[in-house]
């Protein structure tokens, strides 16, 4: 039950396009769609989510976690927290030059 007094978490319109673009990204890698993979979750997993369900959850960005690992792993690949590397600034780069 959650508390009426939490604000509720709202994702950014900019974390949202990042999580489209990781999908559909991958997708394009795996060289297969939305509709491809709904058929693949729904014969892996038994997971009755139809077509317009998967593509619905794209443009919300509401995927759940569980989720993406499923679909990470139909294609043998894991999620995992990697810790952000530092980006040399580019004085940085041109001072090496």
């Amino acid at each position: 039950m959650s508390n009426p007094e939490t604000p509720k978490y709202i994702a950014t319109d900019e974390r949202k396009e990042q999580l489209r673009s990781l999908i559909k990204d991958f997708l394009k890698e795996q060289n297969t769609s939305i509709y491809k993979l709904a058929r693949m979750l729904n014969e892996t997993y038994g997971r009755s989510g139809s077509d317009s369900n998967l593509l619905n959850k794209l443009t919300r960005s509401s995927f759940k976690v569980t989720e993406l690992m499923d679909i990470a792993d139909l294609f043998g690949y894991e999620i995992k927290f990697v810790k952000k590397q530092a980006i040399e600034s580019k004085k940085n780069k041109q001072e090496k030059s």
